[in-house]
């Protein structure tokens, strides 16, 4: 996400032994044992393995109880009717014994059938939840696939943020039906069923139909589109783990350009026609952004890139930033892209460690514009430590920030600030290692203050502990 910077489940029990006859010489007769039920293979998605945990911010959202390995969506967009129907099929690992698998699923959208390894069960729902109750329970470790069949107009969900772009969050609908979904720190369930917290990535199949002429993008690597009649349908695929708010869709007459990133990486922008002209020569400086990013801080984690200009906010959406007219700007292209090593591929376990995303986000775009344009990397930090205290009035310290100040710009300047802290202690050669190190070491995981504090005293022989702890949870600037 972008801010604006300041610049200048039990098994089967066995049948029981049959009763005993009155033939004293007859040999016993021995049980017969229940058939064993088959077991779901869950291999095929073994990259999509997490280790789901509540969460202390928004513990409304997410069941640690299940690990979703892989999501296999399929959408149909209609713009006329401003209607969404959608198979979604949920590769399911249980986390615990369970008997039954609870979703986060938006209220809006009417739920037609739901089966549980291609047996039809009976869901029942309150308020976001759709909970699933399972035929066979599930001991840890073992799958089941959930298969929910759906339709509706879907409707945002106001997560009561004092930040006004990110008040109401999840699908929204546009004029002539064009529609499009961002969420952070959640609000993928106002689109489909989903397991909506960070700690639980999975891999993604989306196929999105929408009318000839329109286009349908999601995160992930484009495969391509199929036509019939008078619809197209557009397919995405995610081999490496998202988390489910850096999931993204957009239906819209986008027309979609090709490039290559560094490595011969295929990107894909996808822009409506009127606005090619003012934002496809800023997409195209994803290239120069990534290489320049590259030499920072390691490899680009992922197989694609993309853009795709939606009609609000700016997101990281993996694979496929999502940047609407305000933010269409190279210095924010830069943050998101930052991201995808800051937050996509090294994610936060809880939403109490933001700051692992904005925070490094935030450094690396000053650090971009201090190179591309005007200033100093100093002088940057100078101007956000003037207002860094009076974020943490207003919104808390970034490491202990209010519920109701989510992605408030606290998360961002202070964090930053305190990474230039550390860059200062280390010198520009150790700090740019240090943080190649940690974005590569760690790719396709989560992660949160503690597993970061460990890793860097260990990676640089150096104690940041107390550096770390002060910079995140003190009320004022420190000194």
């Amino acid at each position: 996400m972008t801010v604006a910077l300041a610049l200048p489940a039990c098994s089967a029990s066995q049948q029981p032994p049959a009763p005993a006859t009155r033939q004293a010489q007859a040999a016993p007769v021995a049980s017969a044992a229940a058939p064993e039920r088959p077991k779901v293979d869950l291999s095929a998605y073994e990259a999509g393995r997490s280790k789901p945990v509540a969460d202390p911010v928004y513990p409304a959202y997410g069941n640690p109880s299940i690990d979703v390995l892989h999501y296999d969506l399929a959408l149909t967009w209609k713009p006329g009717t401003r209607t969404l129907s959608g198979t979604a099929e949920l590769t399911i690992r249980a986390a615990r014994p369970i008997s039954r698998v609870r979703l986060d699923f938006g209220r809006a959208l009417k739920v037609d059938e739901v089966t549980v390894n291609d047996t039809r069960v009976r869901a029942s729902r309150k308020y976001d939840d759709l909970t699933v109750p399972l035929p066979e329970a599930l001991e840890a470790d073992e799958g089941a696939v959930v298969t929910v069949r759906y339709h509706g107009t879907p409707k945002p969900v106001d997560a009561k943020q004092r930040r006004e772009d990110i008040s109401m969050l999840g699908f929204h609908v546009g004029n002539g039906g064009r529609a499009w979904a961002l969420q952070e720190p959640f609000g993928a369930f106002t689109w489909f069923p989903v397991n909506d917290h960070p700690s639980d990535e999975a891999l993604y199949d989306v196929a999105i139909t929408v009318p000839e002429g329109w286009s349908g993008v999601a995160h992930g690597t484009y495969k391509g589109k199929t036509s019939a009649g008078r619809t197209s349908t557009f397919r995405w695929q995610s081999t490496n783990p998202v988390a489910s708010y850096l999931t993204v869709f957009a239906a819209d007459r986008f027309r979609m350009y090709k490039d290559k990133g560094p490595r011969g990486i295929p990107i894909t922008y996808w822009i409506r026609p009127q606005d090619v002209a003012k934002q496809l020569p800023v997409a195209k400086r994803m290239p120069s952004i990534l290489r320049w990013l590259e030499r920072k801080i390691g490899p680009y984690p992922f197989p694609s890139a993309g853009l795709v200009a939606t009609s609000d906010s700016g997101m990281e959406t993996q694979q496929m930033v999502a940047l609407g007219p305000r933010y269409m700007q190279p210095s924010v292209v830069a943050h998101e892209l930052a991201h995808h090593w800051f937050g996509d591929t090294v994610t936060p376990r809880t939403w109490r460690d933001l700051w692992l995303n904005e925070g490094f986000a935030m450094y690396f775009e000053m650090q971009w514009y201090a190179d591309h344009e005007d200033g100093t990397i100093d002088e940057f930090i100078a101007n956000i430590r003037r207002i860094d205290g009076r974020l943490r009035r207003k919104a808390g310290p970034p490491g202990r920030y209010r519920r109701d100040s989510f992605g408030i710009s606290n998360v961002y300047y202070g964090p930053a600030i305190m990474l230039h802290e550390i860059r200062k202690r280390l010198g520009d050669r150790k700090f740019f290692a240090t943080m190649r190190a940690w974005a590569q070491e760690h790719r396709n995981t989560t992660q949160d203050r503690a597993s970061f504090t460990r890793w860097i005293n260990d990676y640089t022989s150096r104690d940041f502990t107390k550096l770390i702890d002060t910079w995140l949870d003190s009320k004022t600037t420190p000194r």
